[in-house]
């Protein structure tokens, strides 16, 4: 899978901490300006962030809820199924372990500025993180290993153990307490590696949730998610999603597509900027790339023309004739089939 420099982080990851400053609307707003997102960004589920965007979210969360621990404050208050197609195929897996090496393959639709594999050592087996983020948040790890502990518990009850959990970052005694009260294992700060040990036989337990025939239903769903995890710069990507849903519509003018992304226009010509491309640039390619679907798909001049928001299909035919030396008809000529 290609990643885009750095990775990035799905919105989803960002959620859970706005529920945890729910309380506070203005806790809740100052989070967002800090993190440079908007709620309308938060509320599409293929958006994405970048990893120090991330990071500044959960710093701020911490800060903000006066809470060091809020990693664990917030693992109960997270619903099920919050994490989608990868949480669901972890739960039809037919042991832990193999739900655990799910959720190691298929990380990167929700983070893939990291990277975790199971690493086994003997008679214990560690979770570990092989790749840490160029912008780390490590209360995201003490999160996902908390949520990983919790969601094992309610399936396994009291066949579920911990021996031991590792974090490179480091904690006070307080906030270590916490962590060996939750986990009911040492944890231990600082360490070299950030990681979550099991028992072997633990991971071999059998999971009340196992269903090999949902399991081969979302194993496709998984792959083709992971497939897509987006490789161009964040804003430009959920720019050209709002243009596909816009362009139908006359709606495709810069005022309307910074509305919808809860954006002024200025600002995200800014950001755009910052991002090695302008609104029209990004306009023009989305347009091309529709275009060449539209025309393998055997459509109309006249509906493409106008599924791609120009006035008449004669704009439409000078357009793509700057864009790609060709007319539509010769271009729709050259295509295989």
């Amino acid at each position: 899978m290609t990643r885009s420099p750095g990775g990035s982080v799905s919105t989803v990851l960002v959620r859970p901490l706005l529920l945890a400053l729910a309380g506070s609307p203005a806790a809740a707003s100052e989070l967002l300006q800090a993190s440079d997102l908007t709620p309308e960004m938060l509320s599409d589920p293929d958006a994405r962030v970048s990893p120090a965007q991330f990071c500044v979210a959960w710093a701020t969360a911490v800060r903000l809820s006066g809470t060091p621990t809020l990693a664990l404050a917030i693992t109960e208050a997270i619903p099920q199924g919050a994490f989608g197609v990868v949480e669901y195929v972890c739960r039809s897996a037919p042991t832990l372990r193999d739900a655990l090496g799910q959720w190691c393959r298929y990380l990167g639709i929700l983070d893939d500025a990291v990277d975790v594999a199971l690493v086994d050592t003997g008679s214990v087996c560690a979770l570990r993180v092989t790749r840490e983020s160029d912008a780390p948040a490590p209360a995201s790890h003490e999160l996902c290993f908390a949520l990983i502990v919790r969601h094992a518990r309610a399936m396994l009850g009291p066949a579920m153990r911990v021996t031991e959990v590792s974090f490179t970052h480091r904690a006070t005694p307080a906030e270590v307490a916490a962590h060996e009260a939750f986990f009911g294992a040492p944890v231990r700060f600082g360490r070299k590696h950030t990681e979550l040990v099991l028992p072997a036989h633990v991971l071999a337990t059998a999971l009340p949730t196992a269903d090999p025939n949902l399991l081969e239903v979302l194993r496709p769903m998984a792959e083709d998610r992971r497939a897509r995890v987006p490789t161009t710069p964040l804003l430009t990507d959920q720019v050209r999603r709002a243009l596909r849903a816009a362009l139908s519509h006359d709606d495709a003018q810069l005022p309307a597509i910074a509305k919808r992304l809860g954006m002024t226009g200025r600002s995200l010509q800014r950001r755009l900027r910052d991002e090695g491309t302008v609104f029209q640039t990004v306009r023009d390619e989305t347009r091309r790339d529709l275009a060449d679907r539209y025309l393998g798909e055997g459509m109309s001049l006249s509906e493409i023309s106008f599924l791609l928001g120009f006035s008449e299909p004669s704009a439409f035919f000078r357009a793509f004739k700057r864009w790609t030396g060709l007319t539509p008809i010769e271009r729709r000529a050259a295509l295989p089939g």
